[in-house]
């Protein structure tokens, strides 16, 4: 068998680095949504309670809140009042969390 040495072996393709785009992120969405996470009898409910301005139970027992609790909590920024302010908008609506 003669070996044919007039073929070339092809040029290497350089690898393309892919860039992540805005899929990388998820759906973007206006909703907040966030956990509070952390071993049993060390505040949670107790941190809950005081972000939210909400009455849920904080007793002193291991899983007294099995339940996930979910509370819209309003978000005040000076910014906002003021375009309210300086526009007069006919509908006015507060961000939240």
């Amino acid at each position: 068998a003669r070996c044919d040495l007039s073929r070339k072996m092809a040029a290497k393709k350089k690898a393309v680095e892919e860039k992540p785009g805005p899929w990388a992120l998820g759906r973007f969405s206006t909703a907040l949504k966030i956990g509070i996470v952390g071993m049993p009898n060390v505040g949670k409910s107790t941190l809950y309670n005081a972000l939210t301005k909400c009455a849920i139970p904080a007793e002193n027992f291991p899983f007294c809140t099995i339940d996930p609790n979910t509370t819209r909590v309003n978000v005040p920024d000076e910014r906002f009042d003021w375009l309210v302010a300086q526009n007069n908008p006919k509908r006015v609506v507060q961000a939240y969390m």
